[in-house]
């Protein structure tokens, strides 16, 4: 009896490690094919990679392509024109001598109105002056030179402060102001003289209420030749003006007057 009982435990003993051997097996096959399925997702997945360049890279190049047969057509477009203006080019070029030779002959019309303009300007003469009254004038007779008698500006020495005249250098077209304020409740009449001969007149009143003061002034525009004097004349008997910087004369070249032999050799 014990010894049928050995051979069943015995048989069993050999059925159990049979069927562990064969789980054992079974697993690493498993393993196996887990493995290999692993190694094929990589493998797509870089095929898949793979094929997403070559789609850029076709992209790319039909992009190409596109801007090349863009260009084509520009360059036979622009070959077309270039023919046309070659077929116009006897015409354009007869058209260009026209416009030349228009543009020669108002170069030549002009150049020399252009070179007297040029010369004018070398021979012109920096003049202007502006002096102003610091000691008031009283009891002036009549045609008495008023005497402005601070020089502030004087350039060319044309102006004299100490007769109150101003001298012509050159001849030309000057500009010359004043501005004169009359002594408290005192009226008074001015002049702008040439050579000692009236221009203008000019009128100031002291009046009877408020200040007493009146002030006037004028602009006036002459053309002297060379030596010619412009001065402020009082025209009044025992009148006067106001000092103290309120009465001032200026005067300025606006243009030097010429002539063909002034300019030789310019």
């Amino acid at each position: 009896m014990k010894g049928i009982l050995f051979l069943i435990f015995t048989f069993v003993c050999t059925l159990t490690a049979a069927e562990e051997d064969k789980d054992g097996v079974m697993l690493q096959r498993l393993t196996a094919t887990e493995n290999l399925v692993q190694d094929l997702l990589h493998e797509v997945n870089d095929l898949k990679s793979r094929d997403k360049v070559r789609q850029n890279k076709v992209a790319y190049l039909e992009k190409q392509l596109r801007l090349q047969r863009q260009h084509s057509f520009n360059l036979d477009k622009m070959i077309k024109k270039l023919k046309s203006c070659n077929k116009n080019e006897d015409s354009d070029l007869a058209k260009v001598s026209e416009v030349e030779t228009s543009v020669k002959s108002t170069v030549e019309r002009d150049q020399g109105d252009f070179k007297n303009r040029i010369r004018r300007q070398n021979v012109e003469s920096p003049i202007a002056f502006f002096a102003k009254m610091d000691a008031h004038l009283e009891h002036a007779g009549i045609h008495q030179t008023v005497v402005f008698d601070v020089v502030v500006t004087n350039i060319g020495n044309a102006y004299n402060k100490h007769v109150g005249v101003f001298v012509a250098p050159v001849a030309g077209t000057y500009v010359f102001s004043t501005t004169l304020v009359s002594r408290h409740f005192a009226s008074a009449h001015a002049q702008f003289a040439v050579n000692g001969t009236a221009i203008t007149n000019m009128y100031v009143s002291g009046g009877n209420s408020g200040s007493g003061d009146d002030t006037t002034s004028q602009t006036i525009v002459l053309q002297l030749q060379q030596g010619d004097d412009v001065a402020i004349q009082n025209l009044d008997s025992d009148k006067g003006f106001y000092g103290v910087s309120h009465s001032t004369f200026s005067g300025f070249l606006l243009y030097e007057g010429f002539s063909p032999s002034a300019i030789i050799g310019k």
